[in-house]
């Protein structure tokens, strides 16, 4: 390696270093006000306590919201993965003029500014005379995953054997058994991994909340809520907790995306 090569490199790395702080740092001062046990988030700190952890487990309105938010998300991530998938499959099993219409059709959800998708939202539920509460909520959030559940379940598709299917039905197996027992064994990683996403994005989602939400509040709302009296170390310990969550869903969704052998052409 010449000199001007190990310059280039270590001028690199600490570029990358510099940008991985600037992302993480913000992160890393939330988690340590967390511990702080002051009740104002303020350097130097004067100890270390769990006392917030312990305030939001004692909170009912917090838990009250986990619990909505934790309901919203597991009804949105079965909604938005059996939409989805089933969505996958009739466009990788339609012509090629379908596609090209309808990809771009269905990606429009996540391509939209969720400001905008919570007032088309909101502007159709009072056409519907619907009133908001947990249920618009979960429409809302279907509408914004199903599109993130049709990009991976895709993705595992294009790389899927058709001929496997056609050896499935010239054995005689109807297009019901080749969806139970032969495609959905093949895309069980994509699926099961869009799952995650589906409830990871539903778990945090704040704006599209706002605007389908009635009187049940989830967890981020309430968040944004307390936060019009100031940043306390309560909210930082609970926004602790739903970080490590997020990541640890995030982590799954990556490995069991990953993971699963896939029949190629």
């Amino acid at each position: 390696m010449t000199r001007e090569q190990g310059i280039g490199t270590l001028a690199l790395a600490v570029w990358t270093a510099l940008v991985v702080l600037f992302l993480l740092l913000p992160l890393f001062v939330i988690v340590a006000f967390s511990f702080n046990d002051s009740d104002f988030p303020s350097f130097p700190m004067r100890g270390l306590t769990l006392k917030w952890y312990w305030r939001f487990l004692e909170s009912d309105e917090l838990l009250a919201a986990l619990w909505n938010s934790t309901l919203v998300a597991f009804a949105t991530m079965v909604l938005a993965t059996t939409f989805g998938t089933l969505a996958a499959i009739g466009l990788a099993r339609s012509g090629a003029r379908t596609q090209k219409f309808m990809r771009p059709l269905l990606s429009t959800p996540m391509m939209t500014p969720r400001l905008v998708v919570g007032i088309a939202l909101l502007n159709m539920f009072n056409l519907l005379s619907m009133q908001l509460s947990l249920l618009t909520v979960i429409v809302g959030h279907t509408v914004v995953a199903v599109p993130y559940v049709i990009l991976v379940v895709s993705a595992r598709l294009v790389g899927l054997d058709p001929r496997i299917e056609e050896a499935a039905a010239d054995l005689g197996a109807t297009r019901t058994r080749v969806l139970i027992d032969i495609l959905l064994p093949l895309l069980r990683p994509a699926v099961l991994g869009s799952a995650l996403i589906a409830f990871t994005l539903s778990f945090d989602e704040v704006v599209v909340t706002f605007f389908t939400t009635g009187t049940e509040n989830t967890l981020p709302t309430t968040i944004w809520a307390m936060l019009r009296y100031g940043i306390t170390p309560e909210i930082n310990a609970v926004s602790t907790l739903t970080m490590i969550a997020t990541v640890a869903l995030a982590l799954g969704a990556e490995v069991m995306i990953r993971s699963g052998g896939v029949h190629r052409r």
